[in-house]
């Protein structure tokens, strides 16, 4: 099912970014919503896991925070600004890279929260997380009286 809901936000992410219309107008938001320009991700589903990869260019991995909490795995970070502390006159031109506090959250349920690893390397965030082992008692039926 979670395959389902995710090729579904594909196919509409996929239509507003070819309509000219819905490009231009998701495109105004991207001041305001740096979080979805920085952290681009990931998101595959095995019969054992899901895995999760995260770009997160320059930053520190000391001030990157994963956590996993009620089905939903959360990713917090904050990147230092990149102003040029030399540059006294401010000649900048041109300034996209963002930097601040940023999270995302992702719902990925039944997950072995106890096993979950991570690992940050080249400016990317990999996390695995193993499903729980389905119980052959999981479904009980229960009889009307």
């Amino acid at each position: 099912m979670t395959n389902e809901i995710m090729d579904r936000r594909n196919d509409i992410r996929d239509w507003m970014n070819s309509d000219p219309w819905m490009n231009g107008f998701t495109s105004m938001f991207n001041d305001v919503l740096p979080t979805v320009q920085t952290l681009k991700t990931d998101i595959k589903e095995s019969d054992k896991d899901y895995s999760v990869r995260v770009d997160m260019p320059d930053f520190d991995k000391k001030n990157i925070d994963v956590s996993y909490n009620n089905n939903t795995l959360t990713i917090s970070g904050h990147r230092d600004d990149f102003a040029d502390q030399n540059d006294k006159k401010g000649d900048v031109i041109m300034s996209e890279r963002s930097s601040g506090r940023f999270t995302r959250q992702y719902h990925l349920p039944a997950v072995d929260s106890d096993k979950i690893e991570a690992n940050y390397d080249n400016g990317v965030l990999s996390v695995t997380l193993p499903k729980v082992a389905k119980s052959l008692d999981s479904e009980h039926h229960i009889e009307i009286q």
